[in-house]
């Protein structure tokens, strides 16, 4: 297996550890946008974009990307406001394809860009960010709500949280549980649930992700 092997959702789904993660969007990297993405007309990123928008206030600056691969939530974000975007992703190799993302203006997407584990503790001060968006992370074999507990801690109060879940990791791994008790304890806000598109090709099209919307209190 090569850097340029064009991968899909089957190995995205078989993925078990960090290192797994690690491995598979290391030889996705090159491909992602260009086979897969295509392929299936990707157009979660887009719809995250567009909520964000509408939801999105004046002190929601600085934006951190979450598992951001390749840049497209960032990309989209920055056609639709000029916003200050920071990347997070635990692949080194996705994030190169990212750095390389430009605005209209000619300016980089990305402000700044981490390597990091969303699995682990986060290091990085607290409150830090106004904003939290994520498209494709929360899934199988990736991340779980756990990693909640550390964004909580990196952002400042009023934080808005706009974060696309798989409907089936949502069901599955109880994200639902873990947002009531969130607002009940006084964290959050009650989330909005979303339903939107993933893909508008393909044999997934009907697969509607779930996308929460929420601020920090």
């Amino acid at each position: 297996m090569n850097g340029d092997e064009d991968l899909d959702l089957d190995e995205a789904y078989a993925v078990e550890t960090p290192d797994d993660n690690r491995d598979l969007y290391g030889r996705w990297a090159a491909t992602y946008e260009s086979g897969f993405a295509t392929r299936h007309a990707y157009v979660y990123h887009e719809r995250v974009a567009a909520t964000f928008t509408e939801s999105v206030g004046p002190d929601d600056d600085p934006v951190l990307d979450i598992g951001c691969g390749t840049g497209l939530v960032g990309e989209a974000l920055r056609a639709l406001g000029d916003w200050t975007i920071d990347g997070l992703d635990l692949s080194p190799e996705m994030l190169d394809e990212a750095r390389g993302k430009a605005a209209e203006d000619g300016s980089p997407v990305y402000r700044d860009l981490h390597v990091a584990d969303l699995t682990a503790p986060l290091e990085f001060g607290d409150g830090v960010w106004g904003a939290v968006v994520s498209a494709g992370t929360f899934t199988h074999g990736h991340v779980g709500h756990d990693a909640f507990d550390e964004l909580y801690r990196i952002v400042r109060p009023g934080a808005l949280f706009v974060v696309g879940i798989n409907p089936d990791h949502f069901e599955g791994e109880g994200f639902a549980d873990r947002f009531r008790n969130d607002t009940a304890a006084g964290r959050i806000t009650a989330p909005d649930y979303l339903r939107i598109p993933t893909y508008s090709l393909g044999e997934h099209v009907d697969r509607l992700s779930v996308l929460a919307v929420f601020r920090t209190t």
